[in-house]
């Protein structure tokens, strides 16, 4: 079977306009490992990750037409989702035998997703390489039986079904290594506005899931599995043969077992790979693994700290501490990684302006070199939106197609504009000339790293990016 896969730009919910709504783009890498299983199984596949080109809808369409495709597969998650719809319509209308397929996250309400939207003939849910592999096999040999194929939602009789759910493959090297030669895109890695490579980069995967139960976040698939260290570093092989010199790694949870990093990194060091590595993690750790990440070149890690008041922790259901998030810093300090940055949230249901002050507070007075602070959002699948639904302060038939900033509900006592004033004013502070240690302390370490020194002229592009995102921030929606 001819089968196209399409990653959709997150959209501009204000203009209805696809544009880049963060400031770079990974692979799509489930796309990647989907696509490879197809292809290992005799189909012919093409990939548009529309997020990488400055494509018009009409231009994504025109490219479907290329392809012509017996199956359509589209990516959504909840900044996309309204994009990928546009493109299953698009695409129907041009050809109604099209058969079009969603996943990814946003397939959460898949039920309401056909209900609503004729264009879309199936939903997968959960990991999709074996699902959309059985869902084509009883497509080409027209067998009508989808109820035998986990993980799907389908019409029969214009009643929509849903089969039994997938368990999720506890062996990852089951499945291929993804095929990075399938994109045709300009990927420019980034954290939270900050550039961080300029030379070739991509993304790994090395373990799927988290055990952790965050009550604000997506990831909700309890088994953390990882691949085999041979596995992970045939894929980095692949990668440093190809060109590829920064690589970001995509896991739920890449530090959840330290011994496993630390194997990791000990294989990476062995094989003198010219790679550079950069990471998100949680604030545990121990000092070897962040000793064994420094010697394997991890150059920077991006944490998520949310909060500094206990009380907001525990509302999340983070289970760590402050003082946690303090001696993961010094930790990841001493051992000589590069670049520290840490994610801060304000406006949880529970939080009040002295607690934002808190956390305020806090990201100004702890070792990082980078903060984002970001205005509480919820969506569906999450459990502080399932909460806001039950408690009636929160409309789901409204928001459930793009999520909701909490403080924009009726109920929160903290108006969003002032809520956004005072993300600004946090910005501002945080990045202002009006902090000479700070400032002091980063041209030492700058100065004393060739690494830094290297990136500098897209610190200095990006500092100025940041003060213009923060004068505009009251018009954005992050």
């Amino acid at each position: 079977m001819k089968i196209a896969l399409i990653s959709p730009v997150p959209m501009d919910l204000k203009k209805l306009d696809p544009r880049p709504m963060f400031s770079s783009f990974a692979e799509p890498l489930g796309l990647l490992y989907v696509a490879e299983m197809l292809i290992q199984n005799g189909h012919e596949v093409s990939i548009l990750d529309h997020g990488a080109t400055n494509f018009t809808f009409s231009q994504v369409l025109d490219w479907i037409k290329k392809q012509d495709p017996d199956l359509l597969g589209i990516s959504v998650l909840i900044r996309s989702f309204l994009s990928g719809i546009q493109v299953a319509n698009l695409a129907k209308d041009w050809n109604p035998n099209l058969i079009v397929v969603l996943g990814n996250y946003q397939t959460v309400c898949a039920e309401r997703i056909m209900n609503k939207y004729s264009s879309v003939d199936f939903c997968i849910q959960g990991e999709g390489e074996y699902t959309l592999l059985e869902l084509i096999s009883y497509l080409e040999t027209n067998n009508p039986n989808y109820e035998e194929i986990k993980g799907i939602y389908y019409k029969k009789n214009g009643i929509i079904k849903f089969t039994d759910s997938r368990e999720l493959e506890k062996d990852l090297n089951k499945f291929p290594l993804p095929n990075r030669k399938l994109l045709n895109g300009n990927y420019k890695m980034a954290i939270g506005g900050l550039e961080i490579a300029n030379k070739k980069s991509g993304t790994i995967i090395m373990s799927r899931g988290c055990p952790f139960q965050c009550r604000f976040c997506s990831v909700n698939q309890r088994g953390w599995r990882h691949r085999s260290i041979e596995n992970v570093m045939e894929e980095l092989r692949v990668l440093d043969a190809e060109g590829y010199r920064e690589i970001m790694v995509m896991d739920d949870n890449f530090t959840l077992n330290p011994k496993w990093v630390q194997k990791i990194c000990r294989n990476i060091i062995k094989e003198d790979l010219n790679l550079v590595f950069h990471c998100e993690g949680r604030v545990e750790g121990t000092d070897e693994m962040y000793k064994h990440m420094k010697q394997a070149n991890f150059k920077s890690i991006f944490f998520g700290m949310e909060s500094a008041d206990q009380r907001i922790l525990d509302y999340y259901n983070k289970n760590i501490t402050p003082s946690k998030c303090k001696l993961a810093l010094k930790k990841a300090r001493k051992a000589g990684i590069e670049v520290l940055m840490a994610s801060f949230i304000m406006g949880s249901p529970e939080e009040t302006l002295s607690d934002i002050k808190t956390t305020m507070d806090f990201a100004l007075k702890i070792d990082i070199d980078y903060a984002m602070f970001h205005i509480f959002e919820v969506f569906p699948g999450i459990k502080i939106w399932d909460e806001l639904v039950a408690q009636n302060k929160l409309d789901e038939n409204k928001y459930w197609e793009t999520g909701v900033r909490v403080p924009e509900l009726p109920f929160y006592k903290i108006k969003i504009e002032v809520l956004t004033e005072v993300m600004r004013r946090a910005y501002k502070k945080f990045y202002s000339l009006a902090r000479p240690k700070f400032l002091f302390k980063e041209f030492l370490r700058s100065i004393r790293s060739y690494y830094r020194m290297e990136k500098i002229g897209n610190y200095a592009r990006d500092y100025r990016s940041m003060l213009k995102m923060i004068e505009s921030l009251s018009e954005k929606r992050f």
